[in-house]
This record gives structure tokens, sequence and C-alpha cells, in this order.
């Protein structure tokens, strides 16, 4: 069922040849990835899957998420629940390019007047929000660098895991799964203080998310260095990475 599933776009996400994208994952050194896949490529049709057949589930519903909060103009921290009511109430379709997401809105969600805001309003209920899929380079084929150092792959992806964590985390908790983080860190084999120390992470700003998904984020950031001193406003985390 998709209340049950973490994947909350589950039944709503499709590739722009209009395959259903359905949740995988995949288990490397003990942590896992969840992924949403075409049922094109999952079916053996590589041919038919669309242009991205394959995307990171938690940057893509980061970005999701992001995009309907500042369409609705909402404040509310980042939360699983919420993120999947939110899915739920607003969410009609949501179509993966190579370029962009695009967002179909039920007819009842309100537009945001942030005019200033990346996001193509394309119609009342339609949002486009531009997206840039990441590509490992093809080994043996070096890269020169033309602009900004980006963040390194495996940074990027210890930061999204220490994310998604973290959300899990506070999901439990706030879901009464666990009374407390003492007893997410028994059952998950650590020190109290690690959990807690994590847990900021859960209430990260969606711009410094979408920043760390895209590998946009400052070049050297670490989990260590993002919770060290973590703003609890969104304006404050952006600006502290210099993405405001």
């Amino acid at each position: 069922m998709r209340s049950r599933s973490p994947s909350i776009l589950l039944g709503k996400i499709f590739d722009d040849r209009g395959n259903p994208m359905s949740p995988s994952h995949a288990n490397k050194k003990g942590v896992r990835y969840r992924y949403y896949v075409s049922h094109a490529l999952l079916q053996g049709r590589k041919d038919e899957a669309g242009s991205v057949s394959r995307i990171a589930a938690p940057d893509v519903e980061a970005i999701v998420c992001g995009a309907v909060r500042e369409h609705l103009s909402t404040t509310d921290a980042i939360d699983h629940t919420i993120d999947r009511e939110l899915i739920e109430a607003h969410v009609k379709r949501i179509v993966i390019s190579g370029s962009s997401i695009q967002i179909t809105l039920y007819a009842n969600a309100s537009n945001s007047d942030d005019l200033e805001s990346p996001i193509a309003h394309d119609g009342a209920n339609c949002l486009t929000v531009p997206f840039r899929p990441f590509v490992l380079p093809k080994k043996g084929i070096a890269h020169a660098p033309n602009g900004p150092t980006r963040l390194d792959p495996k940074a990027r992806d210890t930061l999204l895991q220490a994310i998604v964590r973290a959300r899990g985390w506070m999901d439990a908790v706030l879901n009464g799964k666990a009374s407390s983080f003492d007893e997410i860190a028994v059952a998950e084999g650590l020190v109290e203080r690690h959990v807690r120390r994590l847990v900021p992470l859960a209430f990260l700003s969606p711009k410094v998310i979408k920043a760390i998904a895209d590998g946009a984020a400052p070049d050297g950031l670490t989990v260590s260095m993002l919770t060290q001193a973590l703003p609890r406003s969104w304006s404050a985390q952006e600006r502290m990475l210099g993405l405001d």
C-alpha cells in the first residue's frame, strides 16, 4: 500500500515517455539506496524508456516536496509524514525528463505569489522545476572543471543518506514507532549522541537538499560540517552555504 511505502511518489511518477516509475533499491556496504525506475527498463524494454529511466528517490522526493511547499507558501518543518500528506493532497502526476521535473497539481492547489521563484508556473496547476540528473563520468575520461568545484559524488551520497536516516528517525519518534532517540540508537547499534547529532538534518531547507542532490553544494561539505552549527531557519541555512 502507498501509505506504508517509504516511496511517497509511488503511483504518481512517470518518465517522459509515459512509463510509470516504480520503487527499487540497492544495498551497498550495509546502506540501502532507494530509486524510482521506469517500468520499461524493469521489463527489459530499454529502448522504450524515457530520457531518465532511473533516479535516486531521496533526490526527486526532496525536489518535488520543496517545489510544492514553495508553491503553497507553506513553512511546515520537513517531515516524512507531512511530505506524504502533501503529495497525496496536492500532486496528481510527476513527469521526469532530462531537463526538468513537471508536477501537475490537483485543481484545488493554491498558487504561490513568489515572482522570483525559479519554478515555472505553466498554467494554474502545473509546475516545471529545472532539473539535471546526476551522471557519473565514464571511466578513463577526465573532465576539466569549467566552473565552481562541485561536491564530490561520494560526499554527495553520504550527505543524502544521512538526511534520509535523520528523516526516518524523526518520523519514527513522531509516529510513536520509537519512544526516544536512545531506543533508535540501541536498535541501530549507535550511540545516542550520534543519532541526536544527525537528527537536525531532518529539517534542512529544500534548497539546501536540492543543492546537495545536484552536486552544487560547496566542495568539501561533510555531515560533520553541516551538523556542527546548523541554523534552524531555512534562510540562515542557505546563507551559511552561500545559496541565498
